[in-house]
């Protein structure tokens, strides 16, 4: 049931803000960063090439792009006023919960695998323009995507959960703003375990690789721990869109 309903929920989004989103966030990192390079000529490898996109799409686009897309997801009902209709259907709150949930998921890891197409494509780019950017592009990339769509599950759960609660939109992406802003000065703190929005950076950018583990498997168990309370309490609520 699950998946027919994720079926029916991309039917919903084909043509979307949503989807159009996915592609435009990464595409600004990507043209930011290309800009910074033409203008800067500082001759980076290409692994610094990457690390200078990924440190711009973990410290502020993603964070704020997954606040919007589960506004967006979410807002589309509120606007519509379909959520009583949909739970007129022969399924529960939960599985429409969870449904949402898990195309959200999918719209995340599109934009991490978006971002990296267009790494690849500047990085081409830029060597037909004679930047030459010493190295290869090996699979570790897609580590590192993995990586970021893993540690980012705690922040998806939660602003997931406020979206579908609240009926404006303005409150989930406030939430993500004000989240993001405490990203910096917390990850370079002691403090930064008790943060979930740090866990992505962490992951990826730590010189510790003790820290880059902690921060993978501090997420995994925030993001369960929050999957699984949101869950229970979507179905206790009864009515939920009153």
């Amino acid at each position: 049931m699950i998946f027919k309903l994720m079926r029916v929920e991309l039917l919903k989004v084909r043509r979307s803000l949503a989807l159009m989103m996915m592609f435009a966030c990464p595409l600004m990192v990507a043209l930011l960063m290309l800009a910074v390079e033409l203008k800067s000529k500082r001759g980076w490898s290409l692994e610094m090439f990457w690390a200078s996109h990924t440190a711009v799409w973990c410290y502020f686009m993603y964070p704020l792009y997954i606040a919007l897309v589960t506004g967006l997801l979410n807002g589309n009902e509120h606007k519509n006023a379909t959520w009583r209709v949909m739970l007129t259907m022969p399924i529960s709150a939960r599985q429409l919960y969870v449904a949402k949930l898990l195309l959200a998921l999918c719209f995340i890891i599109g934009a991490n695998l978006v971002l990296v197409g267009l790494v690849s494509l500047s990085a081409f780019s830029l060597g037909q323009m004679g930047h030459v950017l010493p190295g290869v592009i090996d699979f570790s990339i897609l580590n590192r995507v993995l990586l970021i769509s893993l540690t980012g599950l705690p922040i998806l759960v939660v602003q997931h959960w406020v979206s579908w609660r609240v009926q404006n939109i303005v409150v989930p992406l406030a939430l993500g703003v004000i989240a993001t802003m405490g990203i910096t000065q917390i990850g370079q703190s002691k403090e930064w375990v008790y943060y979930p929005w740090t866990y992505v950076m962490t992951s990826i950018h730590a010189t510790s690789a003790d820290a880059r583990v902690l921060a993978v498997q501090l997420a995994l168990v925030v993001a369960g721990g929050l999957f699984l309370v949101s869950t229970l309490w979507v179905g206790r609520r009864g009515a939920e869109f009153a």
